[in-house]
């Protein structure tokens, strides 16, 4: 019994240092980084980018950040102009929350998103060193 009420406690509850909201545990990185450095700071943690699939979960983000800039789970690497999530929810389908006349590519090879002061996305190079990680860990999985 002390070993299921372990595990109930474990699947609803976030580890310190991290947030929960809606089913899913977030921390937020103190160190800047590319976008992959970022990505593997997540996954060495049992997590990954964070996957933004609603107004909700965009508006918690964004309260914990401020103005700092954090990189998302969000990419076009693999074909360009064709967004995908790390975790492949479907794009196409999603929540969406670009800057105006995002993502532009403007600096070419801008494949990875992030969010801006506003708290609205942005793509910029993957190779970019000056924004931290937020990370999410779905609970009970």
């Amino acid at each position: 019994m002390k070993q299921i009420e372990r595990d109930v406690k474990k699947s609803t509850t976030c580890e310190t240092g991290w947030y929960l909201f809606q089913g899913s545990c977030y921390l937020f990185s103190s160190l800047r980084s590319n976008w992959m450095k970022a990505r593997t700071t997540c996954i060495l943690k049992y997590a990954d980018l964070a996957v933004i699939t609603s107004e909700e979960e965009q508006r918690f983000i964004s309260d914990k950040i401020g103005s700092a800039l954090y990189w998302i789970g969000l990419t076009d690497i693999e074909e360009e102009g064709k967004w995908t999530w790390v975790d492949r929810t479907d794009y196409a389908s999603s929540y969406k929350n670009w800057m105006p006349n995002e993502p532009s590519n403007t600096e070419n090879n801008e494949d990875c998103a992030h969010l801006s002061k506003a708290g609205k996305w942005n793509d910029k190079k993957c190779s970019h060193t000056e924004f931290f990680a937020v990370c999410e860990k779905k609970l009970g999985g």
